[in-house]
């Protein structure tokens, strides 16, 4: 292990998340240089990884799962590592949403923070009770944000929305909710 990921995932991971990560061991991101925004993509893909669906989302076992990422120039170059990787059995397929119909694809749904003034208009164009709809910062909740990511004590941690994941038609895998800080949406 070199230095440079032994320092990532002593800052970034807490060890519940290494044993997530171990088990994707396969994942890109072990093999190039990292970042913080490597770091996210890292996030992002396991929580949709340990995330299920409704029976009813896809109309076949082939379709694909749709990321959508709006306002993530930052994260563009990471995001790419994705492209190949499934979810569920589903090959993840990257869209960045232009037209409001494009919305209607998405599965999971990542908005950065630029986009902190129309969130509500946003996610107001999603199907918010099938998507998983991840930022990283805390008003997104109030606006109906399922999960943001944060930085606590120089790690990077995912808080959950627990009013809006009751609301939702997901269900997170219990070794998921294990590692996530829980917020009441009401905050």
């Amino acid at each position: 292990m070199n230095r440079t990921m032994k320092y990532i995932i002593r800052l970034y991971c807490n060890p519940l998340f290494i044993l997530l990560m171990m088990a994707c061991w396969s994942y890109p991101t072990f093999s190039t240089p990292h970042s913080v925004n490597s770091v996210k993509v890292a996030y992002l893909y396991n929580i949709a990884k340990f995330t299920q669906w409704p029976t009813d989302t896809w109309t076949s076992s082939t379709a694909p799962f749709y990321f959508c990422s709006y306002g993530a120039d930052n994260l563009k170059e990471e995001l790419q590592t994705l492209q190949h990787k499934k979810v569920g059995g589903h090959p993840i397929t990257l869209l960045t949403p232009k037209k409001e119909n494009d919305f209607n694809m998405c599965h999971a749904f990542y908005v950065d923070t630029t986009e902190r003034n129309r969130y509500r208009y946003l996610l107001s164009l999603l199907q918010q009770e099938k998507v998983l709809i991840i930022s990283d910062e805390s008003p997104f909740f109030p606006q109906g944000g399922l999960i943001n990511l944060v930085e606590k004590g120089n790690r990077l941690r995912f808080e959950v929305n627990t009013q809006q994941l009751e609301d939702s038609q997901l269900k997170f895998s219990s070794k998921l909710m294990k590692l996530a800080i829980l917020v009441d949406s009401s905050r």
